[in-house]
């Protein structure tokens, strides 16, 4: 399986014809119908089901087509890191981050860059159970991320950065500001627009710890997926105070939560990974 090979599949995969896919790879059919093939062998199944129009994906074609990506960005990234070694170059510097944590980012990056002007920084944003496939499968080298979705990972290096109550974030119409501080404080019937409801989001488990019970729950996967709805006034949020220098004038921001929420923020890697520009990512984090 090389790049090539991978590009294809990726191509015929999306198009769902050979005939398109070779075109979108600037080769004949004939040459990606054989690198299919040679795919199908070294894996030993079949991928695409061929039919007269087209062809459509196997359950294993499917499979491997969530991992192509990935795949083809790591070994890119081998390929890039094997090259600047030669020359001795420090590697690209892998940044994962959750949906929030963006905003933690300037003052270790502006450090990052004065002491090493020529690294390349590459920096994603993901939701925290991407973020975890992330660490286990070494696309990263370093994450910022809640300490809830470090420890899903075994074996990772956690440094605490951050830890302060979220506060509730609404549109400063919104009914919410109008209601007793009994009710704003149990969230009483709200809609609650938080990340996917699975075992990394810490509002609703926080809810469900206080026995909290507002109206429901909207998911939207990241910060900025938030802020429209906020802005038209559908639901409120809970959000960590770092964020509150860069909310929209028309957002208002308040801790009223009489229990706390407060998740701790870390910086997480691999013991392994000895990038040096890990541990002045380290230092300017936890000087911050």
């Amino acid at each position: 399986m090389n790049q090539r090979t991978l590009e294809s599949f990726i191509s015929a995969a999306y198009h769902l014809n050979f005939s398109n896919a070779a075109l979108d790879c600037h080769i004949t059919q004939a040459t990606l119908s054989r690198q299919i093939a040679v795919l199908e062998e070294e894996i030993g199944v079949e991928l695409f089901i061929r039919h007269k129009t087209g062809v459509t994906l196997t359950p294993a074609g499917q499979y491997l087509f969530s991992c192509a990506h990935s795949l083809l960005e790591q070994y890119h990234d081998v390929v890039s890191n094997c090259q600047k070694a030669a020359y001795h170059l420090s590697p690209k510097l892998r940044i994962g981050l959750g949906p929030f944590e963006h905003f933690l980012l300037q003052k270790p990056l502006a450090a990052i860059h004065e002491e090493f002007p020529f690294l390349d920084i590459n920096c994603m944003s993901y939701t925290y159970k991407i973020l975890t496939s992330r660490f286990r499968n070494n696309s990263i080298d370093i994450g910022i991320c809640t300490e809830r979705c470090a420890k899903a990972v075994e074996g990772l290096v956690t440094v605490s950065i951050y830890q302060q109550p979220w506060q509730v974030v609404a549109s400063r119409e919104h009914d919410f500001w109008q209601l007793p501080h009994l009710k704003q404080e149990t969230l009483f019937n709200q809609t609650i627009l938080t990340t996917y409801l699975n075992e990394f989001d810490e509002i609703s488990l926080y809810c469900k710890k206080q026995n909290l019970k507002p109206l429901n729950f909207y998911e939207c996967n990241f910060y900025q997926s938030q802020l429209p709805l906020l802005q038209a006034g559908i639901g409120i949020t809970l959000l960590p105070p770092f964020v509150k220098p860069f909310l929209p004038a028309d957002l208002r921001m308040e801790d009223v939560l009489s229990v706390p929420l407060a998740p701790a923020f870390v910086l997480a890697y691999t013991p392994q990974n000895t990038h040096p520009a890990i541990p002045l990512f380290r230092t300017s984090l936890q000087n911050d």
